[in-house]
């Protein structure tokens, strides 16, 4: 989420610089950065090979083979959905990309059911995952694309 709201208001790269602790076997329980950052490691040691990948190692990438060659990322607005995040995502060389998400209570939203979102769609097919790399409903009727909408991102192409 943070990535495309930052490369819609112009940020040309994004990167992950917590990719894993420096060393096997380092814990600091009372270390300020620790604290704050030390959940948010993408691979974690082994003994000492860096070989376990947490569930966000797995988003991550999905959202950076998304977003690769990415010319430009612009929000829409969606009128009468205000918690609506619509961006269209152009990439060269590839189709393009929407990504949708609504935005809900950081604490219970995740516990409301998804919503129908409709949007125009220039082809017949479409194919949506959700940021966990798990495939969604995408529905192409007469030209609109129907899909259900949760707190989640959803990356909608063309399929």
């Amino acid at each position: 989420m943070r990535n495309l709201l930052a490369l819609a208001s112009g940020v040309r790269r994004t990167i992950c610089w917590n990719l894993a602790p420096e060393v096997p076997g380092y814990e600091n329980h009372l270390s300020v950065m620790d604290l704050l950052f030390g959940k948010l490691a993408l691979l974690d040691y082994e003994g000492a090979e860096l070989s376990v990948r947490h569930p966000a190692a797995d988003t991550f990438a999905l959202v950076a083979g998304q977003l690769t060659d990415v010319d430009s990322v612009v929000r829409i607005e969606v009128p009468g959905r205000p918690g609506l995040y619509l961006f269209e995502v152009r990439r060269r060389a590839r189709d393009p990309l929407l990504v949708v998400w609504d935005h809900r209570d950081s604490f219970s939203g995740e516990d409301d059911p998804p919503v129908p979102f409709d949007w125009p769609w220039p082809t017949s097919r479409a194919a949506a995952v959700d940021a966990f790399g798990q495939s969604q409903p995408a529905e192409v009727l007469d030209g609109r694309l129907g899909l259900r909408v949760s707190d989640t991102p959803l990356f909608v192409t063309a399929g």
